[in-house]
């Protein structure tokens, strides 16, 4: 590939991933410590605001060391808590290294794997093959898929060839660590839990603050 042609694709696979995760406004820069409570939990003694700061710091430091050698990620906490944000501000970082980022929703990437099932044809596996190959996988609301054998199947495909080829992944997800045990295999359970960084997002939905703030 000469020159200019890596340079239109590097510059047309950054306009890609803008559109989808809407980067721009969302940037370590822009994050707001301040949308979290610093009121300690009454079961762990830590504030959100505190606990936040420390996932704000280590996803920080992950985007700008991110390598061969990093790991995987799972954001875990409810809806509206910055999980999305953090990721696109990874993506944007890492992306900006020359590493090959995609962002799917599990509802998107199991799609994926279905259309090559049962249209095996070159562009299907192509995007199976986008999946698998990337530096890095932004695999986004893992639990808001209908939970079938064969969408387990797929997940496990996904997550334990991206192991096996040592790519990274960030997944995220609403559901505690006894909802993924009840709804995934022990398979994709293990995998989640032995090899994924546990990041727990705490606090309340930024959404509903910012609406009773008066922003749109």
């Amino acid at each position: 590939m000469c020159d200019c042609l890596r340079a239109l694709y590097e510059k047309q696979r950054a306009r890609s991933l803008s559109a989808l995760l809407k980067l721009g406004s969302e940037s370590f820069d822009t994050f707001d410590l301040t949308y979290y409570s610093d009121v300690p939990d009454p079961n762990t003694g830590i504030s959100p605001r505190e606990q936040m700061k420390l996932v704000y710091d280590f996803c920080l430091d992950y985007a700008g060391h991110f390598g061969k050698s990093s790991i995987n990620l799972l954001f875990r906490g409810g809806t509206g808590l910055g999980k999305t944000f953090l990721s696109a501000c990874i993506a944007r970082v890492v992306s900006d290294k020359g590493f090959s980022v995609v962002y799917e929703t599990v509802v998107d990437a199991l799609a994926v794997f279905e259309t090559q099932k049962f249209r095996p044809d070159d562009a299907a596996g192509d995007d199976t093959e986008r999946l698998l190959g990337c530096d890095l996988l932004i695999l986004d609301d893992l639990g808001t898929e209908m939970v079938t054998e064969f969408t387990k199947s797929a997940l496990y495909t996904l997550i334990n060839t991206r192991l096996i080829r040592r790519k990274k992944t960030i997944v995220s997800t609403n559901l505690d660590w006894a909802s993924l045990r009840a709804v995934y295999t022990p398979q994709i359970s293990s995998r989640l839990e032995g090899e994924y960084q546990d990041l727990p997002f705490t606090g309340r939905d930024i959404r509903l603050i910012r609406k009773e703030r008066g922003f749109s």
